[in-house]
């Protein structure tokens, strides 16, 4: 028969068996779990192995194995991503005054609100990986830093109100190919560069709406000059016309007098009846019925 001591260790052998076996499941299931890694839609997978370093072939989306616990994957976007900098307090990536500030041609101080559309290149993610690390440190290192560069560039070579003239466009197409050539060496493929609020000083800005009152007052004024000069013209062709009226008139009744005579009896009572009659005919008056 067992002694209670003999019992008491079987239980406790039996307790260290359960622990050691529960510990080896929870093992499994972790390297089992470690060895499996999901890729979004619209992302990619750069995998760091421990002996290796960043590995040359990125994971596409879906599901995929790698050794566990010796690699480590960073998932990166793939898809249009956007990089705001603005004057408005909550907006964009850094949610206070972030708006570039640039001096142009003519020396005036602007400051220029921008957003910038790109993308990575996914096939060359290990790259980036390399050279920037995740999506913070390329957002911080390269997408900032050269937008605020290259609009500071561009700006100085134009006047300030060609920011807000039909020069606009080119002055975009030139931040965009300067922007895209600097992205494409760090493998960002830049899609779009878009201006979207210009801002000047207080000053400027006053001196601007002066300029536009007087440039209205000044519109105002030649319109008003050239309507009095199209009333005046309008009364000398009418003057005419009436003065070339008046000498037909002139001419006729000096050819016609029997015309005087129609006229007179025009202006007569409507029954009275009247009649030019040749002066060798002497007229019959009906008296009674007069």
């Amino acid at each position: 028969m067992a002694t209670v001591k003999e019992i008491t260790d079987q239980l406790q052998g039996g307790k260290w068996k359960f622990l050691v076996f529960f510990a080896a499941v929870i093992v499994v299931i972790m390297i089992i779990m470690d060895g499996f890694v999901s890729i979004p839609a619209g992302h990619v997978g750069v995998v760091f192995d421990l002996g290796r370093g960043v590995l040359e072939d990125e994971l596409g989306e879906g599901l995929h194995l790698k050794v566990p616990f010796w690699q480590d994957v960073t998932v990166l976007d793939a898809r249009t991503q956007e990089y705001t900098m603005s004057i408005a307090p909550g907006e964009g990536a850094i949610m206070s005054d972030d708006s570039i500030e640039s001096r142009s041609k003519d020396g005036q101080v602007v400051w220029v609100d921008a957003t910038i559309l790109f993308h990575i290149d996914a096939t060359q993610a290990d790259n980036i990986k390399s050279q920037l690390g995740t999506e913070l440190d390329y957002y911080t290192k390269i997408i900032r830093p050269k937008a605020r560069e290259v609009v500071r560039s561009v700006v100085a070579r134009y006047n300030s109100l060609d920011l807000v003239s039909e020069l606009r466009p080119d002055i975009v197409k030139d931040m965009y190919e300067e922007l895209k050539n600097d992205y494409g060496v760090h493998d960002i493929l830049l899609e779009e560069v878009m201006l979207r609020n210009v801002t000047y000083s207080v000053d400027f800005a006053n001196a601007i709406e002066q300029k536009e009152v007087a440039r209205q007052q000044i519109k105002t004024a030649e319109y008003q000059k050239d309507q009095a000069e199209q009333f005046k013209q309008k009364k000398i062709i009418e003057a005419e016309a009436d003065a070339a009226s008046i000498t037909l008139k002139g001419d006729a009744l000096r050819n016609n007098p029997e015309v005087i005579q129609l006229e007179f009896v025009n202006k007569l009572s409507p029954n009275v009846s009247w009649g030019i009659l040749p002066d060798s005919i002497t007229p019959f008056f009906n008296v009674p019925g007069l």
